[in-house]
C-alpha cells in the first residue's frame, strides 16, 4: 500500500491497543499521523514508537503531533482538525478509534448516566468529529474509518449491553455517512474487530486471568486457525480501507475475526461455554 506515503492521519484512541497499532502501521508507510489520547504519558510513548517505526522503515520526512484531550470535548475536536491540518497541510484520513467499555456493562448494571456515557464516547463525539473534519476530507477526497466490533453484528452479548448498543449504531451511522458524504467524495467504512486483548477490556475486566480465558474461548471458536488477531492484523485492515486501492468501497462493515461471525451468533454460545 505504497499510496499511503505522504498522506495525513488523524486516529483517535492512538495510545494503547488497536489505535496506537494503527498510528504506528501508517508511520512504517510513510504517512503523517495526529494521535489522540487521554493519557499524556501514553500518548508520548505511542508517538515516540512511530517515530522509531517511521525511521526504521527508511521514511524520514513523515511528522507526528499528539492532541492530548477526550474528543467528548469539542473543543478538542476542533483542535485535532485545525492542528492536524495546520501542521501537515490537509487531511487524508480520520481513523475513529476511540471508545469506552463500562465496568458492569449489563441490562441489570444499566444506568442512565452509564447509558449515555457509552453513546456519548463511542457514538455522539464520532459523528461530530467526522462532521468537523468534513471540509478538510472534501478538500483531499479523503476517507474515514471507524473501528467498530463483531458485537455489533450478533443480535447480544452479555455484558457488553450498552457497548452492543453503541457500536451497532455506529455501524449504521458510517452506512449513513457514506450515502451523505459520497458526492462530496468521501469515503466511510467501519472495521469490525474480533476480541483483541487491549486495555479496554483489560480495564473493563481487570482480572488478568478472565482476560486470557476469555481470549482462549474466542481462538476456539474461530473457524480459521494460525495466530490469534493481534491489534496488527486489526491496523493492517484499517489501513488497507484508508488506502488507493479501496478506492471505491464505502459503506461498509468489514468483520476481521477469522469467520467467527459465520457460526451465527457466537458470542451467545461463547457466553454458554464459559459458564
Amino acid at each position: 500500500m505504497a499510496d499511503l506515503k505522504g498522506k495525513s492521519v488523524i486516529v483517535t484512541g492512538a495510545s494503547s491497543g488497536i489505535g496506537e497499532a494503527t498510528a504506528i502501521f501508517f508511520a512504517k508507510k510513510g504517512s503523517s499521523v495526529t494521535l489522540n489520547g487521554r493519557d499524556s504519558n501514553r500518548l508520548q510513548d505511542a508517538i515516540a514508537k512511530c517515530k522509531a517505526a517511521a525511521s526504521e522503515a527508511g521514511h524520514t520526512d513523515n511528522r507526528f503531533l499528539g492532541v492530548l484531550g477526550d474528543v467528548t470535548d469539542s473543543a478538542v475536536r476542533d483542535d485535532l482538525v485545525e492542528q492536524t491540518a495546520k501542521t501537515f497541510g490537509k487531511i487524508d484520513v480520520l481513523v475513529v478509534n476511540h471508545a469506552v467499555v463500562l465496568k458492569d456493562d449489563t441490562f441489570d448494571g444499566v444506568t442512565e448516566e452509564g447509558f449515555d456515557e457509552t453513546i456519548n464516547v463511542n457514538v455522539k463525539s464520532a459523528l461530530f468529529l467526522v462532521k468537523r473534519a468534513v471540509p478538510e476530507l472534501e478538500r483531499s477526497r479523503g476517507c474515514v474509518v471507524c473501528v467498530s466490533s463483531i458485537a455489533s453484528l450478533c443480535v447480544t452479548k452479555q455484558g457488553l449491553f450498552c457497548y452492543t448498543i453503541s457500536k451497532a449504531a455506529m455501524d449504521h451511522m458510517a452506512r449513513c455517512l457514506a450515502l451523505e458524504l459520497g458526492p462530496k467524495g468521501i469515503r466511510v467504512n467501519c472495521t469490525n474487530p474480533t476480541y483483541v486483548k487491549t486495555r479496554i477490556f483489560r480495564d473493563a475486566v481487570p482480572d488478568p486471568a478472565q482476560n486470557d480465558a476469555t481470549a482462549e474461548i474466542f481462538a476456539k471458536a474461530t473457524p480459521l486457525k494460525g495466530p490469534e488477531s493481534g491489534t496488527e492484523e486489526q491496523a493492517e485492515v484499517i489501513g488497507f480501507l484508508a488506502s488507493d486501492a479501496a478506492r471505491f468501497i464505502s459503506g461498509q462493515c468489514v468483520a476481521v475475526d477469522g469467520a467467527l461471525l459465520r457460526r451465527g451468533n457466537p458470542l451467545n454460545c461463547i457466553d454458554q461455554e464459559a459458564r
